[in-house]
Formats: structure tokens, sequence, C-alpha cells
């Protein structure tokens, strides 16, 4: 499936009223990291100040809800079965999801009580807090969420109780998250798509699927190197779901990090460590100029940048970071960059303004490789003499990536090397 533009909401990190049921609770999660950490149930309850039976009771609930045996007993203590270990990885993220909520909360000095979060709020918080923020309306999020509009008005008013702030302001236009919210509902979308990727990762162990991967693909690589590397990666993996949206960098890496898509494909930028995201280059890549195969420049072989000032140009909308590339092309030679006749960023619209026309424009060769192949457009004997771009993947850190995510990531790779040189 590919989308354009905003993440759909059917494709965000909210689930179903009747998939989000069967997830464990956070109460569960939070006794299986503290056994893990502290080797027994007794450390646990230490560390949590609850009872032994309650923290044994969280232990076997999950257990039950997830039809596993998740530590082998000893007399000294409870060890990490195999799987086991892959779950309490997705439970340290969903906490520490918690904790990066909790200190930056804190830094915006806002009114409210924002400590404990994973102790003080449920599942059920969560999925109103997500579906009131995405719908700004209660009665929409009421019927997505498969509950009453009097429940989920009841549930915000215990969340906002708990946390003792204003979580949504009421307008005309419905609900408006508070800077508080949106900070929190980010938070907690990231840890909603670990507890998702907990269950396919049990899944997976069982060797019943692989699950799902949601890819962010900008537009240079949405018409070659993504496609490619899921087409070789459903190749092996027959059974996983893909689902791949295009947009902009913003709206994309916005929806990075917040657990809505699981990798973003395209140019790479510098991006600050605290967002705790990782990269990976992939290839290099270096704007062409193309037009028209029978354009009359076609027929010259001295072509410069300043002789091609004077022609119709279409640049990336003003602001972008393709339209940056762009200008940085003429700004390496110290020439103001031509003002162009159309601004766009959709191939397809590209594509059809100069097939007919003399116009000009600076793309990606990968992102026009099929439009050259069949004869639709051509590249001009231009070489350009603009830094090239470092293409690759953007994800949320991880020391141990769902089976998914690392498959995607040797196809992208593999996808990736196999793609000819930028064209000279």
């Amino acid at each position: 499936m590919i989308a354009s533009g905003e993440i759909p909401t059917s494709a965000r990190a909210t689930a179903s009223a009747e998939t989000m049921d069967s997830l464990p609770s956070l109460r569960c999660l939070r006794a299986l990291a503290a056994v893990v950490e502290r080797g027994s149930v007794l450390g646990a309850a230490e560390s949590l100040n609850l009872s032994q039976p309650a923290v044994s009771r969280a232990i076997r609930d999950l257990e039950k809800a997830l039809d596993l045996s998740l530590f082998e007993r000893h007399h000294g203590g409870m060890l990490c079965t195999e799987v086991g270990e892959l779950v309490a990885h997705r439970c340290r993220r969903v906490l520490h999801q918690f904790d990066r909520a909790e200190r930056q909360l804190t830094q915006l000095q806002l009114d409210g009580h924002f400590q404990r979060l994973a102790q003080r709020l449920s599942l059920r918080h969560l999925r109103v807090l997500v579906t009131l923020a995405e719908t700004r309306n209660e009665r929409l999020a009421a019927r997505r969420l498969a509950l009453t509009q009097p429940t989920v008005s009841a549930s915000l008013r215990d969340l906002e109780g708990r946390l003792a702030t204003s979580l949504f302001l009421r307008t005309q236009r419905g609900l408006i998250a508070t800077p508080g919210s949106s900070l929190l509902t980010r938070h907690v979308k990231v840890a909603l798509r670990e507890i998702a990727l907990l269950q396919d990762e049990v899944t997976a162990w069982r060797g019943e699927a692989l699950g799902r991967v949601v890819i962010g693909a900008l537009p240079l690589t949405s018409s070659l190197l993504v496609p490619r590397a899921v087409d070789t990666l459903l190749r092996e993996y027959p059974g996983l779901a893909v689902t791949v949206h295009e947009g902009t960098y913003d709206v994309l890496f916005e929806a990075l990090r917040s657990g809505e898509i699981d990798v973003l494909v395209g140019v790479l930028h510098r991006i600050d460590p605290e967002e705790e995201m990782s990269q990976q280059v992939l290839l290099h890549d270096r704007l062409v100029a193309v037009t028209r195969p029978d354009h009359p420049l076609m027929e010259h072989t001295d072509l410069t940048l300043e002789t091609l000032l004077d022609w119709p140009w279409i640049a990336p909308p003003r602001g972008t970071p393709a339209r940056h590339s762009f200008d940085q092309q003429f700004n390496t030679l110290g020439i103001t960059p031509p003002t162009p006749v159309v601004e766009a960023g959709n191939l397809g619209v590209i594509r059809d303004l100069l097939r007919d026309s003399d116009r000009l424009a600076l793309i990606s060769p990968y992102q026009v490789h099929y439009e050259v192949q069949d004869g639709h457009l051509a590249y001009l004997p231009l070489r350009l003499q603009g830094p090239p771009r470092a293409i690759g993947l953007t994800m949320r850190e991880d020391s141990a990536p769902s089976q998914a995510l690392r498959a995607l990531r040797s196809a992208l790779i593999m996808a990736s090397r196999a793609l000819s040189p930028t064209p000279q």
C-alpha cells in the first residue's frame, strides 16, 4: 500500500478496542521489567513497592495473555527464557518512553503531576488520549474506540485528574491539545507501537508470521529504491505486511518520532541526539538535469549551469530540503539560483510539465529512472559540481530491532547496492 501526504489515522499507532483489549497491561510490563532487572520476584516487589503476590500475579497474567513461559524458575531466582528476553526488551522500550515523557514534561515546567506515568496510567487512558488527539472530537473518538461518549469523557476527566492538568482546550472547531498533551501523546504513540511490536515478535518467534513494518519514503526513494527493497522483502517473507507512505521530510520525521512509521528512507539530515534516532547511509546521490528527449539543448556538449540560467526552470517548493539541494548546485559556483517558473515536488507533475515544453529540472536520477528508461525524459549532457547527498535510513534507536525491521534493512542495503551509479 502506498499513500501520500499526512499519515492516515487508520495507519497510526492507535489500535482498535478489540486489539487493545488483548494487549498486556502496563502493570504486567512493569512487573516483568523489574523481575528481569532484579532477578527475582522479591527484588522486583521491593523496587516496585508492591507485595510479592502482586508481582507474581502480574507475571502470571502476562504469561497467560501471551500464552508463553517467560521465565525459568530456580531456587536462586528467575531467568528469562529465549522468548522472555524478546518480551523484556520491548517492555523496557515501552517504559523508556514514559521516562522520556516525564523528563521532557518536567523540562517544560508545566503545571501538573507527571511523575510515575507508567505506574499511574492505564491502557485505556493511553487509547483515549491518542484517539482524542487524532480526532479532536469525543464523539468520533468514542466511535473509533467502540466505547460510549460518556465513557471517553469520564476517562479523559480521570486522566486529567491524575495528571492535575488540562490536556485539551475545547473550541468551536474541536479539541486542541495543550503543549503538554502533544508531547505526552507523541511518546504514548511510540509506546503503543512498541507493545504492538512485542506481539509481532512473539508471533514471529512461534513461526506464525513476521508482523508488520511501516515505511516512510521520501519522493526520491519511492520511485526505485523502496519498491525494489519491498519486492525483495516480500519474496523472502511473503507473510509480512508492509505499508509505504510518501510525504515530505517534516511529515515523515514526525511520524517516525510518534511511532506511526518504523523507518524513514531518504536524504539523511542532522538530528538532535535527544531524538534517540539511528541513521545508516545506503548510497550517495547527485542531482542531474532532465528535460524532454527532443529538447534543443540535447545536441549541445558544452553546457554549464551559467548558460542555462535564462531557460525556464522547475524547482522544488521553497523551504524544502529538495529546494536547498537545487539552490546549492548554483551557489557552489557562486551563481544566484534562477527564479523558477513552476515550483513542484510531485514527480508526475514534473514529468508532465517537462514533456511538452522547453523547461528544465534538477532531480535525483533514482527518482526519474523509469521515465528516462522508457524514453519520456532524458538527462541533459551537463555535469553538476554540487556536493552529493547521503541517502539512507533513519530509525528510532533500538539495540534489538524486530525481525521484520532487520529484514527490511537488509533488503534496502541489497537494493541500494544493485542501483546504477548516478549518471555523469
